[in-house]
C-alpha cells in the first residue's frame, strides 16, 4: 500500500498507511493475532487522520473488508475504495478449520500476486490457518453490518482473480445502501494491484480509457 500512500500525499493533509499485527515481519507472527488486533490497528489509523476532516478508507484484499468495518462503524469516514477486496470464499474446508487448524498448522502461499515481471514482490511464504479462519470470522462479521455502509464506494476488481473476485464484489454490491458503487473492472492486473500494471490507473481513481 505504501506507493499508493505516496501517490495520495501530494494531495491530501494527511495518509496513515498501518501495518497490521502480524504483518510485515515473519509468517508465524500471524499465529497469535486476531481479526479484532487488525480491526484496531486500522481504527488507529483512521483516528490518526480524522483529526484533519473526514477520511477516505482504502483497502486491498483482506483490508477491504476492514475498510468496510470501518464504514459502517466509524463516523470519520466518508469515502471507500476498495482492491479486490476479500469477503467470501469457496472452499469445503473452510468449516472444518477449527479441526484442521490443529492437523495442518499452516499452507503455502506461492501462487503469484503480480503480473508485472519487473515487480520483485514476496509476501509471505507461508499462512498459518489460524490466520485464515480469523479473516472467515472478519468476513461474517462484516457481512452483517453492510446496510450500515452509506458511503460511496470505488471497487477495483482484477479479472484474474476470476470468479473469487467477482463473489466478494457482489457481496458487496447486495449487502450495502450506498447509492453511489462504481465498480472498475482491470485486467491487466494481479491480485496485489497495487503493484502491479495499471497501479496508477487505480491511485488515480479512473477506469482504463
Amino acid at each position: 500500500m505504501a506507493p499508493f500512500a505516496r501517490a495520495l500525499e501530494p494531495h491530501l493533509h494527511r495518509v496513515a498507511v498501518p501495518v497490521l499485527r502480524g504483518h510485515g515481519t515473519r509468517w508465524s507472527d500471524l499465529r497469535g493475532v486476531t481479526w479484532r488486533d487488525w480491526f484496531d490497528d486500522a481504527w488507529a489509523a483512521v483516528d490518526e487522520v480524522a483529526v484533519s476532516g473526514p477520511v477516505a478508507v482504502i483497502g486491498l484484499s483482506m483490508g477491504g473488508a476492514l475498510a468496510l468495518r470501518l464504514a459502517a462503524t466509524h463516523r470519520a469516514v466518508s469515502h471507500v475504495v476498495l482492491v479486490n477486496p476479500s469477503l467470501t470464499m469457496k472452499n469445503p474446508l473452510l468449516p472444518v478449520l477449527p479441526v484442521l487448524r490443529y492437523l495442518r498448522p499452516s499452507i503455502a502461499n506461492d501462487q503469484p500476486q503480480v503480473k508485472d515481471p519487473s515487480v520483485r514482490y514476496q509476501g509471505y511464504r507461508r499462512i498459518p490457518l489460524v490466520a485464515v479462519q480469523e479473516m472467515t470470522r472478519l468476513w461474517a462479521d462484516v457481512r452483517w453490518r453492510l446496510p450500515a455502509v452509506t458511503q460511496p464506494i470505488m471497487v477495483f476488481r482484477s479479472l484474474a482473480d476470476g470468479e473469487a473476485g467477482l463473489r466478494s464484489v457482489e457481496v458487496v454490491r447486495r449487502g450495502v445502501r450506498s447509492a453511489d458503487l462504481v465498480e472498475v473492472p482491470l485486467a491487466r492486473i494481479g491480485h496485489v494491484a497495487t503493484l502491479d500494471w495499471d497501479a496508477g490507473l487505480i491511485f488515480e481513481g479512473r477506469r482504463r480509457s
